[in-house]
């Protein structure tokens, strides 16, 4: 008896840590570049130093995988800079050919450095809802990047943003 309940556990524990490492998906990374534009842009004054200023965002683009796929990008930003510099936080969203959809939240640090004259940044982020073959997706991504131009009345922002992600999705 004694040993029927002990072969019955272990066969219990082997069928629970096996049916488990099955179900377990695997870590997947992905690097992409991303390029985008300002396409909205409200900025607030804030009168305590100069060049302090509150920022509400839209930007649009194209985000292009190493293995030559493409999918659209679309994010909002909300930005606290003084003189370009200072914190961004924001959420970008992947639209695949396919119609799958993958969303990030995600915070940088944007900075001009010593003797340039355009912004650099670098942040990280988490996967925080996915659709159609993205659904359920869970990672997180790191980035950095840089201004091609400034933004004013004949050029939008342009920038370029490399980005690695890691992600899991549930098994089916």
């Amino acid at each position: 008896m004694k040993r029927t309940i002990m072969i019955s556990i272990l066969t219990l524990v082997m069928l629970v840590a096996f049916g488990l490492a099955g179900t377990q998906a695997k870590a997947e990374t992905v690097k992409f570049t991303v390029t985008n534009h300002i396409t909205k842009v409200e900025a607030l004054p804030v009168p305590d130093v100069e060049g302090h200023v509150l920022l509400l965002v839209e930007r649009r683009g194209v985000a292009v995988f190493k293995d030559g796929s493409a999918a659209a990008y679309h994010s909002k930003i909300t930005a606290d800079l003084t003189k370009y510099h200072g914190p961004a936080q924001g959420y970008s969203e992947l639209t695949y050919p396919d119609g799958s959809k993958s969303m990030t939240k995600w915070q940088l640090t944007l900075k001009i450095p010593a003797g340039k004259k355009l912004a650099t940044f670098k942040g990280k982020g988490h996967y925080i809802k996915g659709t159609g073959r993205f659904e359920g997706i869970k990672g997180t991504i790191s980035f950095n990047g840089n201004y091609v131009t400034p933004y004013g009345k004949e050029t939008k922002g342009d920038i370029v943003v490399n980005v690695t992600g890691t992600y899991k999705l549930p098994s089916k």
